[in-house]
């Protein structure tokens, strides 16, 4: 199975340079907690998670409404490209320890997101669980 057969398309995408506040709000609206970050270009340069915004602004007490994306994203990438099987996705989230991948576009542009959930639903029983148990492993508190 590829890449593009279970992503999630109509990816929700956050400014590097918007505030922190506008990316929170646009989770709250869309009802997710992950962000691809962009460029002015559209391509991808960082991903920000509802527990980034927490660990590392909240928790510090930072404030939300000038503190931009691009200094609490996280900066590594962890994604595949729409036509690769779907057990390098699988195999790129337990090495990364990362619950979400991004799928990009041939320009680097994030063309769908692919979670653990999105796997449990195609996979066996067995398979589902044994990756959300070795992604969870890895799950520190500092990321």
């Amino acid at each position: 199975m590829r890449c593009e057969e279970i992503m999630k398309g109509d990816v929700c995408t956050a400014s590097r340079d918007a505030t922190v506040q506008e990316a929170a709000r646009l989770m709250v609206d869309e009802d997710i907690g992950f962000l691809p970050v962009i460029d002015g270009s559209g391509k991808v340069v960082g991903t920000i998670t509802d527990r980034d915004i927490t660990v590392r602004l909240v928790a510090q007490g930072l404030p939300a409404d000038s503190i931009r994306v691009h200094q609490v994203m996280t900066n590594n990438v962890v994604s595949c490209k729409r036509s690769d099987d779907l057990a390098l996705a699988q195999e790129l989230m337990k090495e990364s320890k990362v619950s979400r991948i991004l799928v990009l576009d041939d320009r680097g542009s994030p063309a769908g997101v692919i979670s653990l959930g999105d796997l449990a639903e195609r996979q066996d029983e067995g398979a589902a669980r044994s990756t959300l148990r070795e992604v969870k492993e890895g799950v520190s508190l500092t990321h």
